[in-house]
């Protein structure tokens, strides 16, 4: 069975440095700088930070450096730990893990050496540091200054975000550098310097302009936006971004996540706008669940960022020809990511900076309320320009506006296979209602769009498209699967025999069978199993959840004994084997034509295997009677 992306196994060379990392944290130290902890018994107990808690629901096992939550029934290792509680991937966990271990990662994101994305990293925070002196200090700022204070951002707000001014030399950063020992090569590969054409120096990307600083998620700066002062260069572009570094890309961040991460955890809500002083001046009023775009319209990366944080994302646009079209493109990302996402639309002429500024929070905040989703606002504007028209095809050109789309949706999206066919019903059922067209009608030109797609072929060639995993409780597992699971995760030594012994195909969970295939691979690369060896390997956060649940269940029930639990397994197998043969006895009698003497011996040797399988669970009490078959 092929597994999910999420379940894919690492290069081993990768897995003994992830193992390095996690065998130089301890859980402990690591979840008490987050939630405070007091020993129970073996364990560590504490509120849950991720549900609201009043009594300790939340554990942490010292032994297998693990944690648990009863109530959100997730758990993990430090890892796992991390990412939910940073909202990071598993890169930026491991990195930051790295760095908290004192341990050196070979290569950072991009192939970058660690080190020297380090030393691009400290060279962009120097430049913003420099930026703001400036805007704040220098007579060549007075027209910056006096922009931001025309565009209504107090003092505060500006020194809060740390703005700044580059002025209008070639080099003036360039020379700064110099004499702060920071190599000119560092500006260049951050974007901060632009080399010659005709390869004789470098100069200053971002000149008389005002900076706005852009920080990941970790707060640490790694590009810069720049606004043209009014009244200067006519030809320069109004805004610039930081190229595509090493350690930034515009389509994958946003501007004010790192301090917006707080209160969109409160709202579970993400307001999007599209400028920088938007976002400032929405913070300014008191919201602050507010990010912007980076010169790019939203897209699936930004969704799927600020998916980690919020329930709902509300994108506000201004209501001109440019704010339409931009609306239009969000169908797309709603039809393939599980996210409520709404358009607020401005009046004509207005930004959100005017708006908030103007009216206040309370009106800011009521516009957010009436926003639609992109495909309400698509079928009103498709019934708009139907206005004047009338016939088929004018109706027909409105329905497939928002066909088109729904067919581009790829079985490898984030949403799961049941999520895109929910999808699919509500967008049918409700393009039925507003055109009066019937579903069928609808779902066959559905088809044939989709059929018609370039890229179906190659989409129809990729294995295992189901997605990740829904969290699914320990007692909702099929005994048979449940009884492999906690040997495999707490009896090292059982997992030869669980290889030869059991199929995968025996395991009636989609869940147990990818467990049993990621401990083969384990195996097969003589890497250790057990429940440590298994967190490591497999990163879909409700298996790794699972996995510790059945530890912890199978330790409560006390059966923590490894020759025991071993042996219960030994006699499982045998008792399935036992009844697979007495299946094939049944079923050989009730089918097959036989003579009386031979159908005697096979009616024989049926209640002999009968009484087999009677006696082995007799002596086992009873225990995990597994099916026939």
């Amino acid at each position: 069975m092929a597994l999910p992306p999420s379940t894919a196994a690492s290069q081993p060379a990768h897995d003994d440095l992830k193992e390095r990392v996690r065998d130089a944290i301890d859980i402990v130290d690591l979840v008490g700088t987050y939630i405070s902890l007091r020993r129970a018994g073996k364990a560590m107990v504490g509120l849950c930070p991720w549900h609201e808690d009043s009594r300790p629901s939340f554990q942490v096992n010292p032994e297998r450096q693990t944690f648990r939550c009863w109530v959100c029934n997730v758990g993990g290792d430090v890892f796992n730990f991390l990412m939910r509680m940073e909202k990071v991937e598993f890169r930026e966990a491991l990195e930051q893990l790295a760095d908290r271990a004192g341990i050196t990662l070979a290569r950072g994101r991009g192939g970058l050496p660690a080190d020297q994305k380090t030393a691009l990293v400290k060279a962009l925070g120097w430049a913003a540091e420099r930026f703001a002196d400036c805007l704040e200090r220098s007579p060549e700022a007075k027209a910056a200054r006096d922009y931001l204070q025309d565009r209504g951002l107090t003092p505060e707000t500006i020194k809060k975000f740390q703005l700044g001014y580059a002025p209008a030399g070639w080099d003036w950063l360039l020379r700064q550098a110099a004499t702060a020992g920071i190599p000119a090569d560092h500006l260049l590969r951050t974007g901060l310097a632009v080399e010659r054409q005709d390869r004789s120096g470098q100069y200053d990307r971002f000149r008389d302009r005002v900076i706005f600083p852009i920080r990941d998620p970790l707060s640490r700066c790694v590009a810069f936006g720049g606004r043209v002062i009014p009244g200067g260069a006519p030809d320069a572009a109004k805004y610039i971004n930081s190229p595509e570094t090493a350690v930034f890309s515009k389509s994958s961040m946003l501007y004010g996540l790192d301090t917006a991460r707080e209160a969109m955890g409160r709202t579970h809500r993400a307001v999007v706008v599209e400028g920088y002083t938007d976002c400032l001046a929405c913070r300014q009023t008191g919201i602050d669940d507010v990010v912007a775009v980076l010169g790019t319209a939203l897209g699936e990366r930004h969704a799927k960022l600020l998916r980690r944080y919020a329930d709902r994302i509300v994108l506000v646009l201004d209501g001109d020809d440019a704010g339409r079209r931009r609306a239009d493109e969000i169908l797309d990302v709603i039809l393939s990511e599980p996210i409520d996402l709404r358009i607020a639309r401005l009046p004509a002429g207005v930004d959100p900076c005017e708006f908030v500024l103007e009216r206040g929070k309370e009106a800011f905040e009521a516009l957010l309320d009436e926003a639609v989703d992109p495909l309400e606002y698509r079928m009103d504007e498709a019934v708009a320009r139907l206005a004047g028209r009338s016939g088929d095809d004018a109706a027909l050109a409105a329905v497939e506006s928002v066909l088109k789309p729904l067919a581009q949706v790829s079985t490898q999206s984030a949403l799961s296979p049941s999520q895109r066919q929910l999808r699919e019903d509500q967008v049918l059922g409700r393009l039925s209602r507003r055109f009066g067209l019937s579903r069928e009608a609808l779902r066959s030109r559905l088809h044939e769009l989709r059929v018609s797609r370039p890229d179906r072929a190659t989409e129809a060639a990729r294995t295992d498209a189901d997605g990740g995993f829904a969290p699914v409780a320990v007692t909702k597992l099929p005994a048979w699967d449940r009884e492999v699971l906690e040997v495999l995760v707490g009896v090292p030594n059982s997992v030869g025999l669980i290889i030869r012994e059991v199929d995968s195909a025996e395991l009636e969970s989609r869940e147990g069978r990818a467990v049993l295939e990621a401990a083969r691979r384990l195996h097969a690369e003589g890497r250790p199993v057990a429940l440590s060896g298994l967190l490591l390997e497999i990163l879909d956060p409700a298996l790794q959840s699972l996995l510790v649940a059945v530890d912890d269940a199978s330790s409560d029930r006390g059966t923590t004994d490894p020759i025991e639990r071993l042996q219960h397994l030994e006699d499982a197998l045998r008792r399935r084997s036992a009844q697979r043969q007495a299946h094939a006895s049944a079923t050989a009698l009730k089918s097959s034509r036989l003579d009386p003497g031979s159908e005697a011996a096979l009616l024989e040797q049926l209640v002999s295997q009968r009484r087999a399988i009677q006696g082995m669970t007799d002596s086992q009490g009873g225990m995990t009677e597994p099916k026939d078959g």
